[in-house]
C-alpha cells in the first residue's frame, strides 16, 4: 500500500493527532522530494486548522512560506495560500493579514501557466471567500481582478465551467454585502445560463472519472486536478443553494439543492438547514419541509440541530 493511500485511510478515520504523527514520522523518514515536503507542510497546517489550532498553524504556516520561498519553483508558490479553512483558522489568532501577505507574494512572484492554473484558482478563491467571511473589503477587488483574468487565460480550460461557477457565486455573496440589486439580478442569469447551458449539458450527463483514491490531499496533482466531475459540480451546486438562501433567493436556493440531490450530493448539516428554511419562507409550509428533512437527513440527525443554522425552522409543525 502506497503511502498517500494509507494517509487517505487514516484521514478518512478523523483521527487528527494519529494524522499528525504519520506526517511527523514521513518527514523525519527520509530527505523529502520538494512535492512531499511541500504536500506534508499543506496538510500539517490543514489537520490543525480542523482542530482549530491557530498558533500551531502559524508556526507551521510559518515553515513552510519560509522553506516555500527558497525551495519551490515560481509556479508552485500559490500552493502555501491555497485552503480557505488554512486561512479562516489564522484569522482566529489574528494572523490573517499575514496569510494576505503571503497571497500577494505568490500573486506577484509566481509564473502563470496551464500547469499551475488550478492550484492559482485555489488561491485566489481562498483569498475572495476569506475577506468576504471576515468583512475586509479594502482590497478584495485584487483577488476577484485576479479570478477573472485567469478565467480568461483559456476558454478551454478542462475546468472553466467549474471557474466560472465559482466567481459568479462569490460575486453574489459580495454584490449582496454591498446592496447591488442590479448586479446580484445579472449574476443569477448568469448562474442560471451556466447551470442550464454547461452544467447540466456538460457535466452532469457526462461519464468522467471520479478522483483516484491514490491522489492524496492537498499533493500538487490533488490541487492541479480536473474539476470537470460531478462530485467536484455538485459541491458547487450545494454551496450556490446555500448562497441564495442567505441572499434571500429562496426559489433559487431550491432549486440548485434539489438539482445537488438529484445527483447524488452529500448534503451537510448546514445545507440541510438552508435548504429546510428556503423550503419554509417560500410557503411556510410544515408537511414540505418535515418530507425533505425525512427525506435527506443523514442516520441519527435530530430537528433541533437544524435551529442552530435556520433558527425561523422552530416555527414548523413538525408533528404534521
Amino acid at each position: 500500500m502506497g503511502f498517500y493511500k494509507k494517509f487517505n485511510i487514516l484521514l478518512n478515520s478523523g483521527k487528527n493527532e494519529e494524522t499528525l504523527k504519520f506526517l511527523r514520522e514521513f518527514k523525519n523518514s527520509r530527505t523529502l522530494t520538494v512535492n512531499e515536503m511541500g504536500w506534508m507542510y499543506w496538510n500539517t497546517s490543514d489537520i490543525l486548522a480542523i482542530m482549530r489550532n491557530p498558533l500551531l498553524v502559524y508556526e507551521n504556516h510559518i515553515e513552510f512560506v519560509e522553506w516555500g520561498k527558497i525551495a519551490l519553483l515560481p509556479d508552485k508558490l500559490h500552493w502555501f495560500v491555497s485552503d480557505t479553512t488554512q486561512a479562516l483558522t489564522l484569522s482566529l489568532g489574528e494572523y490573517f493579514d499575514e496569510w494576505f501577505d503571503w497571497y500577494l507574494y505568490a500573486c506577484k512572484h509566481s509564473s502563470r501557466n496551464k500547469e499551475n492554473r488550478g492550484i492559482r484558482f485555489e488561491s485566489h478563491r481562498a483569498a475572495i471567500a476569506s475577506l468576504l467571511k471576515l468583512e475586509k473589503f479594502s482590497q478584495i477587488e485584487v483577488p476577484f481582478r485576479n479570478l477573472l483574468e485567469l478565467i480568461e487565460e483559456d476558454k478551454n480550460w478542462e475546468n472553466n465551467i467549474f471557474a466560472e461557477f465559482t466567481y459568479y457565486t462569490l460575486l453574489l455573496e459580495k454584490a449582496f454585502i454591498f446592496d447591488q440589486q442590479e448586479l446580484v439580478n445579472d449574476v443569477i442569469k448568469n448562474i442560471n445560463y451556466l447551470t442550464d447551458q454547461k452544467v447540466k449539458k456538460k457535466v452532469l450527463c457526462s461519464n468522467v472519472v471520479e478522483k483516484q483514491d491514490n491522489v492524496a490531499l492537498g499533493s500538487w496533482e490533488d490541487l492541479n486536478s480536473s474539476r470537470l466531475t460531478k462530485d467536484s459540480m455538485n459541491v458547487l451546486l450545494h454551496n450556490i443553494g446555500c448562497t441564495f438562501n442567505e441572499v434571500g433567493k429562496y426559489e433559487e436556493s431550491i432549486k440548485m439543492f434539489q438539482l445537488a440531490l438529484h445527483n447524488g450530493v452529500k448534503i451537510s448539516k448546514y445545507g440541510l438547514s438552508l435548504y429546510l428554511s428556503s423550503i419554509w419562507k417560500t410557503g411556510e409550509n410544515s408537511e414540505e419541509v418535515v418530507k425533505a428533512f425525512n427525506e435527506f437527513s443523514s442516520e441519527g440527525l435530530t430537528v433541533n440541530e437544524m435551529f442552530q443554522f435556520a433558527p425561523e425552522l422552530r416555527n414548523v409543525d413538525w408533528s404534521c
